[in-house]
């Protein structure tokens, strides 16, 4: 209510009025506002010549593991790369004629070399033929659990421990019922 009585209120209303009018008549003639800056970070020349550096260091040892890879192992990272990663995989390991049969697999070949071995991606690659090798599965290590068989005297316990509870959820105090319990009976008997 005392916000009515302050003139800057009143001035600050005609500013925004006459901003809504002529801001629309300036945007029809292509004046537009500066876009927001909020959220964008303040970075300086050395944050950008850093991140360059370390892009081309990383850049570099890529290249150097895959020139230290073998051909076996070049056929399964081609075979487990997706489509435009393969296109960015170095053949240069392999010969002519295994980049030849490399390239003109199916999907579903290069789905099985995917799931072979090094050792089987090796075989194929000498006879170009698909015959992947597939890892054996971890054998379980995991020791059963054994369940004890309750006696009698733990199925009765935990019967009354049940509705000791559930008797307990129904009633804060003696005669003050819970007004509103988790288990409430369906049927009335």
């Amino acid at each position: 209510m005392l916000r009515f009585l302050n003139p800057l209120y009143w001035l600050n209303g005609a500013v925004s009025f006459l901003g809504w009018i002529f801001g629309s008549i300036l945007h029809f003639f292509g004046m537009k506002p500066p876009p927001s800056t909020e959220g964008f970070e303040n970075i300086q020349r050395a944050d950008v010549e850093a991140a360059a550096r370390l892009a081309t260091e990383q850049e570099v040892a890529v290249d150097e593991l895959q020139r230290q890879m073998s051909p076996a192992e070049v056929v399964r990272a081609y075979a487990k790369a997706d489509a435009t990663g393969r296109a960015s995989i170095d053949l240069s390991a392999l010969d002519l004629e295994g980049q030849d049969w490399l390239l003109r697999l199916s999907d579903e070949d290069l789905a099985k070399l995917s799931m072979s071995t090094v050792n089987g991606c090796a075989r194929s690659l000498e006879r170009r033929s698909v015959l992947p090798i597939y890892a054996k599965p971890p054998a379980d290590t995991e020791t059963a659990e054994i369940y004890a068989i309750p006696t009698q005297e733990e199925i009765e316990q935990a019967k009354w421990d049940f509705i000791s509870a559930r008797y307990r959820e129904l009633f804060h105090a003696p005669g003050i019922p819970n007004p509103n319990p988790k288990f409430v009976p369906t049927t009335l008997h």
